[in-house]
């Protein structure tokens, strides 16, 4: 062979080992990557590992706050900044990687539904210490290369508290003019990109920004891939309050359980739209002191705060919103000198505050806080969020009903040391009687995942054996009638003759025996079962 052959060869060999060496790092893709809910962030960290009876991406994880952005590649400049968890399985040749940043749960359809696709990008470099965001587990270092499998790489899921049309319904309606008659627009727009919504208490922020469900890209006109949407369980949102003030009747503080145990849906809707300013406003139990009313509440592009809007005063008894008398346009940019403040949101009710949090673990902290006074606030169940705070917070029931076990005592709030299945046992959510609740989600690509449909199924497992966030699909004797939304013809889904796929909004829809749709199915040939019927 001459030289110049040999030399040949030498390089082509060369090549080929690095391309086979390219090939090996390009197949390591994350098994599992999401941007959605904060509220479901604690249930898919114990999913993925190295929680008992967890692991299936690793028995390594790494959590930090803020510490991962959602990139949107649309031009838009959005950076979606939130907590972030990653568990792997091997930290110098990891062949698993899963990751999860907690951001409301429209914008995380909004980022998963961007054409081109949003890609994940974190922001502390190797070897940073984690944070231990998740309750029992322990964090190591992030290693350099566990980021180099998720850095740049678009996301697969996005977990959410509503399903998709509900979340572009809501998206569209934040971005529309203002309307003070009926709050059909919240002003935060014009659209493509609207307002950052600012929280009262930190830096974060949450951007809407326009999208759409299939078709092509309102931004970019793009084809958007097909999607799926898979029902994970029933999670329920509790009404919470700040606990540590006052103890004793009549005292007119909400450390008092035997005064403040209930409110109605009624009540706490001119609690959250400002109406009321007081807490005795709140109890049937005459004689209370005049103690301000706080309320801390959430972002319209928060998945918890459409569940509550649209559930309680939203209703089509009550057609109010948590939005009533804000303005975004006061405040921005300014200290609203003599005047409230829209965003960051700073409204007196005559008595107290309403302040907004931004996202579920802000909105719950700081209803803990002694220095938010009496305040109150909600936030999804789920162990690692509520339970074991007692004494400092407490829930209340809604309409005389207990959000998470059958009989009410004092609105202590659980504790928990792993294994707890019988911690709660959401029998009023099962039977349709507590009217707070809605069905987790992960929006996905068709066909899904191997690594999403694992963390679903384990979080599934986990919730009857170990940590019980959610209540399994399978408990439930009820479902809430779908409704056309953003333009979906609806389908509740119930199985038997009414078929399997549910479609359309649902959130806040009239709540319906399970048996009862699917004998109302079989009667009349009707698939989508009893649909187009509100709360």
């Amino acid at each position: 062979m001459t030289k110049r052959a040999t030399k040949l060869a030498a390089a082509m060999s060369l090549a080929l080992i690095m391309l086979i060496g390219a090939n090996c790092f390009a197949a390591v893709k994350p098994y599992f990557l999401a941007a959605g809910s904060s509220g479901a962030f604690n249930s898919f960290a114990l999913a993925a590992g190295p929680a008992e009876g967890g692991g299936i991406c690793g028995q390594n994880i790494w959590t930090f706050k803020n510490g991962a952005q959602g990139v949107d590649n649309r031009g838009t400049g959005l950076l979606e900044t939130g907590n972030v968890w990653i568990v792997w399985n091997n930290s110098s040749n990891p062949t698993i990687v899963c990751a999860y940043i907690a951001v409301d749960s429209i914008i995380g359809q909004q980022l998963f539904f961007a054409a081109p696709a949003s890609t994940f990008n974190i922001l502390e470099p190797a070897g940073t210490p984690g944070a231990n965001l998740i309750p029992t587990l322990t964090d190591t270092p992030i290693p350099q290369a566990v980021i180099n499998v998720l850095e740049g790489q678009a996301f697969n899921a996005a977990p959410s508290d509503i399903r998709p049309e509900d979340a572009l319904f809501e998206e569209t309606r934040v971005l529309t003019a203002l309307n003070t008659t009926n709050y059909d627009g919240l002003g935060y727009g014009p659209g493509p990109v609207g307002t950052p919504i600012l929280s009262h208490f930190s830096t974060k922020t949450a951007t809407p920004a326009i999208y759409a469900l299939s078709g092509t890209d309102p931004i970019t006109g793009q084809a958007i891939p097909a999607h799926k949407t898979i029902n994970v369980g029933t999670q329920v949102v509790m009404v919470v309050v700040n606990a540590q003030q006052g103890s004793g009747q009549n005292s007119g503080h909400f450390g008092d359980s035997t005064s403040f145990f209930n409110i109605n849906r009624r009540d706490l809707t001119f609690a959250l739209n400002g109406s009321y300013a007081h807490t005795k406003d709140l109890t049937s139990v005459p004689g209370q002191a005049t103690v301000p009313l706080n309320v801390i509440t959430r972002e319209p592009l928060s998945g918890t705060f459409t569940a509550m809007e649209f559930n309680i005063p939203r209703n089509s008894e009550t057609s109010s919103t948590q939005e009533l008398g804000v303005n975004p346009a006061t405040g921005q940019g300014t200290t609203c000198p003599g005047a409230p403040c829209g965003n960051p949101l700073n409204l007196s009710n005559g008595g107290g505050f309403r302040w907004r949090a931004v996202s579920n673990g802000e909105e719950l902290s700081e209803i803990e806080s002694a220095t938010t006074g009496d305040s109150l606030g909600y936030g999804f169940w789920s162990v690692g969020n509520l339970a074991g705070q007692s004494p400092n917070v407490r829930y209340l029931q809604v309409d005389g009903v207990d959000p998470i076990n059958l009989g009410y005592v004092d609105g202590t709030l659980p504790t928990c040391a792993a294994p707890c299945p019988g911690i709660v046992s959401f029998a009023n959510v099962a039977s349709g009687n507590y009217p707070i609740w809605n069905v987790l989600r992960v929006v996905s690509h068709a066909p899904t995942p191997a690594g999403v449909s694992a963390l679903i199924s384990t979080a599934q497992t986990q919730v009857v054996n170990i940590y019980p966030d959610f209540l399994p699909l399978s408990a439930m004797g009820v479902l809430r009638s779908h409704y056309r939304q953003s333009n979906v013809v609806p389908n509740n889904g119930t199985g038997g003759a009414c078929g399997a796929t549910d479609s359309g909004g649902d959130v806040g829809g009239a709540v319906l025996t399970i048996q009862g749709d699917q004998d109302y199915c079989a009667a009349t040939g009707i698939k989508g079962g009893r649909t187009g019927l509100k709360q």
